[in-house]
């Protein structure tokens, strides 16, 4: 845990500065139809010219034109930034995509030489053609769920000082959350946006809930497992807008397979399993209104919402028993459930000052003694920057592997990278 704490502390050394948008600088406006708007591939254009974007990212030797969706599918992550940070998807207005852009960029003098190491903390990219799209940076987050988001979207981990209802006393030091080294391989792209892409990531994720005065109660958990998710574009959708005309909307599909082997701190009780989820996002049934997977819009100041719906299906037997766990030796669980999550943002174009939200995950065994496990969990993070906020979390249930009882009142900090 000493390790883990130095190495975070490390990682949050972090130099943040922004530039102005100076006039010989391009514009989104040269990017934009007659009505002043981007669309998805308007945008990825718009992205590559100002990011100087390398040539060979999106061509092989000896192909002598650009296809526009090959571009759209590689500039995925940037694309998702930008929707983020707008709060809706395509199509967007020159004028915000400008400030979002304005917001992101970085002056690269000021960026400490550590923040530049390629595949550790700065994102190594490959040619287009090469098997492998990326590797790196190292995530800092609050589970493996959150791995498949941008770091603007995603949860933190959690450094908190908490008080347990499951006994009376003063209160404890407490901790949750994922490091994970991420790679993305490229399986396929099609036309019209189509494509499959996997990561393969390697994580190591904790939960310390400790419980003044009482140590039977503790929950102490260190999980290693090899995430592979895949990410599946299928062809653009039509969604009418506001004037009732029809635009693109993308979509994906998120299937995420995680073979792990859990045990606490001491390496005391051995839980080996391999848990699967789903989710989708874009707008459900073609909706303009109900977006899943990412935040949106509410139409009311810089107030944006996000809803997430991942069903969920867990094995895992234990082959050793100890005290951070209930669960015996042999015990043979196949359990099904889902994770479902909303969430409140409001705050700055840079960063979102206030996040709230309330999750709730159950797990339902159809195989085994495991019976019913729920964990229910709420959350309010102020964000000072970026990467580090102050946050107050109420957590009540069981942990969803090794099923320990856990009521906890928590206040800290939070961080992500």
């Amino acid at each position: 845990m000493k390790l883990i704490i130095i190495l975070l502390s490390t990682i949050i050394t972090l130099g943040f500065s922004s530039l102005s948008l100076s006039a010989e600088q391009v514009t989104a406006k040269q990017f934009a139809d007659s009505n002043g708007n981007l669309d998805q591939k308007q945008a990825a254009f718009y992205i590559v010219y100002r990011d100087n974007e390398p040539l060979s990212k999106f061509i092989l030797p000896g192909q002598t034109s650009l296809d526009a969706n090959q571009i759209t599918n590689k500039l995925t992550d940037k694309l998702d930034d930008l929707r983020s940070k707008t709060g809706h998807s395509s199509p967007w207005t020159w004028q915000e995509l400008d400030l979002a852009f304005l917001s992101g960029q970085e002056d690269g003098s000021a960026v400490p030489e550590w923040k530049k190491i390629e595949g550790l903390t700065k994102k190594k990219e490959f040619e287009k053609g090469s098997q492998i799209e990326s590797l790196g940076p190292i995530l800092l987050r609050n589970s493996t769920l959150d791995i498949s988001k941008s770091q603007s979207d995603s949860k933190g981990a959690t450094f908190t000082y908490s008080k347990s209802d499951l006994t009376s006393g003063s209160g404890v030091l407490n901790s949750a959350g994922v490091l994970d080294y991420p790679t993305l391989w490229d399986i396929s792209q099609g036309g019209d946006g189509q494509s499959v892409e996997m990561g393969l990531d390697f994580a190591s994720q904790w939960t310390v809930a400790q419980v003044q005065n009482d140590k039977t109660k503790n929950v102490e958990e260190l999980a290693f497992s090899t995430p592979f998710t895949f990410y599946v574009s299928p062809s653009s959708s039509s969604i009418e807008n506001h004037d009732s005309a029809k635009i693109a909307s993308s979509r994906l599909w998120i299937f995420q397979g995680k073979p792990y082997f859990q045990t606490d701190f001491g390496f005391r009780h051995e839980i080996y399993g391999v848990e699967a989820t789903t989710e989708f996002v874009g707008n459900l049934f073609g909706s303009r209104v109900f977006y899943l997977g990412g935040f949106q819009n509410t139409g009311f100041r810089n107030l944006q919402y996000q809803v997430r719906m991942i069903p969920k299906l867990d094995y895992s037997v234990t082959e050793r028993g100890g005290i951070h766990t209930t669960r015996k030796v042999g015990d043979d669980w196949f359990r099904l459930g889902s994770v479902n999550s909303f969430d409140l943002r409001l705050g700055l174009q840079t960063f979102k000052a206030i996040d709230l939200g309330v999750s709730y995950q159950f797990l339902q065994a159809v195989m085994g003694n495991g019976g019913y496990s729920n964990l229910l969990n709420a959350h309010t993070t102020l964000w000072l920057i970026e990467n580090v906020g102050i946050s107050f979390e109420y957590s009540k249930g069981n942990t969803p592997v090794a099923s320990k009882p856990i009521d906890l009142l928590s206040l800290g900090l939070e961080l992500k990278y």
